[in-house]
């Protein structure tokens, strides 16, 4: 497979150098250079980045915390820019969707995303430095946390020793990965969605802490020289001085991006926000990976459930064409998923592609006899087409389609018709720097299959084992946002509400009775997050035609 990804690990700094060797998954990496306080561990991979059509009548400037859209500014702990900057354009987003949203969970996102033992995920500690691609993942498999539920206090032993039954605030649904160079791009992302996060090299001597103005102009730095640092853009001004920055340091053009910070509001004298010239040689560099805006957000339910086979996100994409030297015009990716604990009707579908320009289908899929989706097609059903307008995670809304209460697939067909055609999907796979490994995945036999590449589905495992000799895999990144119909107080599940449901209630609070997850749902009429004897009480109102 063609390397795309994998750059950078992003902190308040970090230094490394890499090369791509010849396996996709392997990343050559140079000793540690402890400069700073972190470091980067970046390739050479193929730019990413969609040009977006600016909207019309932007203005000259900009800034979505003038609008108070978004949160104070934060001290980061450890080397978690990455976490901090990904939260940050969350909360803006989900306040300019009038959600009314404070302050989110780095700290949680940071202990999650490490790794105990060698067992999967990323091979990081939670005070090192991470990779732009963990927030991506996570923010659209896992969830966001609120920072009251899980505060920047809690120790990582308290983690460990204790646990945390937190339900997840927000789901990010979509994001788009920038092309930077492009600076009507950056603010048409901005304006729509509130920020976006990017990626540059910091270097404190070319900061004018007077103006609080920023720009490297630092000629042709290695990435071994490079010092990453992930924020978020919340605004510009085209008029913002060139005289504002170094005298020494100077762009040729006014124009600057208002970016929002992680190292406090003491930090520089405009409360924790600085300018960032328009010029800085190495803000979106593709060294660093992808900068990128959220687009589309959604606030979580007890109804409501991503449905996943792994919580990472994608590392890769699964190139088939550029693999085995072929050129296929279409390709469908299918990964399986259990929807008989009744979260079942299928509301949306995210996955991960940079195939711009092409097609797309969203199928259920039956599983034949042996567990695999099926490859006979008139037993598909299509639930959505479209095109990939965009590089980065893709949300198709699907028209609440309820699905049988047993495992099935989901399938992404992805077609093209360019002659230089890519139709690839976002993977799961391992990385490995030298002779040790960055991520590890969660890939197993029976989750993601390959239809139309033979007769039959392929199990994705067995392709990576025939055709790389590689053991270890990868999963597609395919999910499915799905709830459950169960009617608010019909706690059996018979599709009415009757005396009997109350009576399940008072069952169940005399221990009685055991509910399961969605039998719980259903039986917190009241929506109070207990089930209590006034939940029953609500049912035989209800039944007695009073009001409720």
């Amino acid at each position: 497979m063609k390397k795309r990804l994998f750059a950078v690990l992003l902190a308040a700094v970090l230094l490394l150098s890499a090369t791509v060797a010849a396996h996709a998954a392997r990343t050559d990496v140079a000793p540690l250079s402890a400069q700073l306080e972190a470091g980067v561990v970046a390739a050479n991979y193929e730019e990413v980045g969609t040009e977006l059509e600016a909207d019309s009548g932007l203005p000259t400037a900009y800034s979505s915390a003038d609008l108070g859209y978004v949160t104070p500014v934060r001290t980061q702990k450890y080397n978690t820019c990455w976490a901090y900057s990904s939260c940050a354009a969350l909360e803006v987003l989900l306040n300019k969707l009038g959600f009314e949203t404070d302050h989110l969970s780095p700290m949680y996102m940071n202990y999650r995303s490490t790794s105990l033992d060698g067992s999967a995920g990323w091979q990081r500690t939670y005070y090192a430095a991470g990779y732009p691609y963990i927030a991506l993942g996570y923010l659209t498999s896992i969830g966001a946390f609120k920072e009251e539920d899980f505060p920047d206090s809690i120790l990582y032993s308290d983690y460990l020793e204790s646990e945390y039954d937190l339900a997840p605030y927000a789901y990010a649904e979509s994001m788009v990965y920038l092309n930077g160079r492009d600076i009507d791009t950056v603010k048409t992302a901005v304006y729509r969605y509130g920020a976006a996060v990017a990626n540059f090299h910091h270097d404190p001597a070319m900061i004018n802490n007077e103006t609080d103005a920023y720009y490297c102009d630092t000629p042709s730095l290695t990435t071994s020289q490079l010092n990453g640092h992930a924020v978020a853009i919340v605004g510009w001004d085209d008029g913002y001085s060139v005289e504002n920055f170094l005298p020494d340091h100077r762009p040729v053009n006014d124009g600057a991006w208002l970016c929002k910070n992680s190292w406090g509001s003491g930090w520089g004298s405009s409360g924790g926000y600085f300018w960032l010239s328009y010029e800085d040689f190495y803000l979106f560099d593709s060294r660093f990976g992808p900068s990128y805006a959220i687009t589309a957000a959604s606030l979580a339910s007890p109804r409501v459930r991503m449905r996943h086979n792994e919580v990472f996100g994608a590392t890769y994409e699964f190139d088939l064409n550029s693999t085995l030297h072929t050129d296929y015009s279409s390709l469908t990716y299918a990964n399986v998923i259990d929807f008989s604990d009744e979260f079942n009707v299928i509301d949306k579908v995210i996955f991960e592609s940079v195939s711009e320009g092409a097609a797309y289908e969203i199928f259920y899929i039956p599983l034949d006899e042996s567990g695999a989706p099926t490859s006979d097609e008139s037993r598909w059903i299509s639930l959505r087409t479209g095109s990939i307008d965009s590089q980065g995670y893709l949300c198709a809304d699907v028209d609440d389609f309820s699905a049988p209460l047993e495992k099935a697939a989901i399938g992404v067909r992805i077609s093209s018709t360019e002659a230089s055609r890519r139709i690839v999907i976002g993977v799961n796979e391992w990385l490995s720097a030298g002779s040790r490994y960055i991520f590890l995945p969660q890939s197993e036999h029976g989750v993601s299959y390959l239809l139309g590449y033979q007769d039959e589905a392929v199990d994705v495992m067995d392709f990576y084992h025939d055709q790389m000799s590689d053991d270890i895999g990868g999963t597609f990144v395919i999910r499915a946002l799905a709830y459950t119909d169960r009617l608010g107080g019909d706690v059996d599940g018979d599709g009415s509400l009757t005396i009997l449901d109350a009576t399940h209630i008072q069952r169940y609070l005399a221990s009685l009775r055991i509910f399961g997850e969605v039998d719980c749902i259903a039986a917190d009429i009241d929506g109070d997050g207990d089930i209590t004897i006034l939940d029953a009480t609500r049912v035989q109102r209800i039944l007695a035609g009073y009001p409720h």
